[in-house]
């Protein structure tokens, strides 16, 4: 399992590198992300030729859009909203990249120096971390293979390079989710091993006898080293995913937009393939069945990526509901150690964590369930229209 992990990591790096989505690379003597005039020049004509053939296909007004000739404007007018918002999204989501590419640098370095002092994090997040790969990898497979198929009887060359660079563009944003899903995974495991830290340190003092004795007195300034170690680690830590959930906003608002308008579309586009016998005519057994199972992997890839935030809040509050063990504790504890315990759930209590994205929102459970409530409703009302207007 860790050897196909290590494999799904690496990966992810050198796709990373070939989109030009990591426009750097890192120097594993050094243990430090830096930017050489190799990467700089291959991320920048990958970008510069992504969109170069994506304005042309545009300007050109390849034949794509016949795929919706077989039903009403709004089918076509809700997908080619979609398309621009998503070339708008990765467009930004790349801008940000080369903005603040230090930024992104210095935070590379970070999570890959963590994952080196402490290997043994990737046993808590492997299998988030393969699940993710192999859906995305699928997702993404399938929906290229499905598009070609519908326009298999249509497709020019020039209509070929058009629905490549549609694809790379949604290549891009799996490369840029799939970073952010894994740098959350490092930072859960992480936090499963201060669990498991702390959680022997409270059921150690849970044994304890005061009696003042040389021995006790030993134990509990161990136990108090201990647990300042954990507090400092987590505050590291939290230091740390406040930096890249900062770095990575842009991102993030862009990846929830694009997966809210993509999801709404899919609900639309059901409706539409059932509403529009020419439209349907397009489609066999075989190429909707690879219909429907890209949209399963698809949605399965978008509940793994909440489902990492949330199991990374779950950890966290297991540590908060951790430390408040020490109401079981036996009076008259060493003062020192008492200590170390109330300012670790003080600062907790002080410094909350939560996943901010620009101030707007944040991402937990309340989020979630009101981002999919969202995209129901939107997606009743765009079919309601449909059916009063067309």
């Amino acid at each position: 399992m860790a050897g196909l992990v290590e494999w799904c990591l690496y990966v992810c790096y050198k796709y990373g590198r070939f989109t030009g989505v990591i426009n750097f690379e890192y120097d594993m003597k050094a243990r430090r992300a830096r930017a050489t005039k190799r990467t700089t020049v291959w991320a920048a004509v990958s970008h510069f030729t992504m969109f170069l053939m994506l304005l042309l296909q545009i300007l050109k007004r390849q034949s794509i859009g016949s795929m919706w000739a077989g039903a009403n404007s709004m089918t076509a007018y809700v997908f080619m909203v979609i398309a621009i918002v998503r070339i708008c999204c990765v467009f930004l989501a790349l801008v940000s990249r080369w903005c603040h590419r230090r930024r992104f640098m210095e935070l590379f370095t970070e999570y890959m120096n963590l994952s080196l002092l402490h290997p043994e994090i990737l046993q808590y997040c492997r299998r988030s971390i393969v699940n993710k790969f192999f859906a995305a990898l699928m997702a993404e497979t399938l929906q290229m293979v499905v598009v070609f198929l519908v326009l298999r009887r249509r497709l020019t060359i020039v209509g070929a390079v058009g629905v490549w660079s549609m694809m790379v563009l949604t290549a891009i944003i799996n490369v840029i989710i799939t970073q952010f899903f894994i740098a959350l995974a490092h930072v859960r495991g992480r936090c499963s091993l201060l669990n498991k830290e702390l959680r022997a340190v409270v059921n150690e003092v849970q044994s304890l006898v005061p009696n003042r004795k040389g021995v006790y007195m030993i134990r509990c300034c161990r136990l108090a080293d201990r647990l300042e170690e954990i507090a400092q680690a987590q505050s590291e830590l939290h230091a740390l995913t406040e930096k890249l959930a900062e770095t990575y906003q842009v991102q993030i608002l862009c990846m929830i937009l694009t997966y809210y308008m993509t999801v709404v579309g899919n609900v639309y586009l059901l409706f539409s393939i059932n509403k529009y016998q020419a439209f349907a005519d397009l489609l066999n057994i075989y190429i909707g069945g690879l219909g429907v199972a890209f949209l399963v992997f698809y949605h399965l890839d978008s509940w793994l990526n909440g489902l990492n935030v949330m199991y990374l809040l779950d950890a966290h509050a297991e540590m908060i509901r951790l430390l408040q063990q020490r109401t079981t504790f036996q009076p008259g504890l060493d003062q020192r150690l008492e200590t170390v315990f109330e300012n670790f759930t003080l600062n907790l209590a002080r410094n909350p964590f939560k996943l901010r994205v620009f101030g707007m929102f944040e991402m937990d459970y309340a989020s979630l369930f009101a981002l999919g409530g969202s995209m129901l409703t939107h997606s009743i009302l765009l079919i309601q229209y449909d059916l009063q207007n067309f």
